[in-house]
């Protein structure tokens, strides 16, 4: 019984996520206030590529920041650390 409620629950708090999450639109205003210091400054860096700010995940209280430029995608760790071949997928 109590597995079968925290199955419940889990999944519940993952389907409002994945909803909430997509239909947000947020402005880079926005987005830029989720950031740290060190993350703000690795996007200023890589906005010196073309890259911008796309959206910002939040995994407990880990964010990671998603930048994109054309078909290429960039993540911003925490720690302000740039991945520039992420093995992620974003939907058009």
């Amino acid at each position: 019984m109590l597995n079968s409620h925290i199955q419940s629950n889990e999944s519940k708090s993952i389907n409002a996520f994945l909803t909430d999450s997509r239909q947000q639109n947020y402005n880079q205003d926005t987005l830029w206030d989720k950031l740290n210091f060190s993350q703000q400054y690795a996007v200023c860096s890589l906005g010196q590529f073309g890259y911008l700010l796309t959206y910002v995940r939040s995994f407990g209280d880990t964010t990671l920041a998603v930048l994109k430029q054309n078909d290429k995608i960039a993540t911003i760790n925490e720690a302000g650390v740039i991945n520039i071949n992420p093995a992620i997928y974003c939907r058009q």
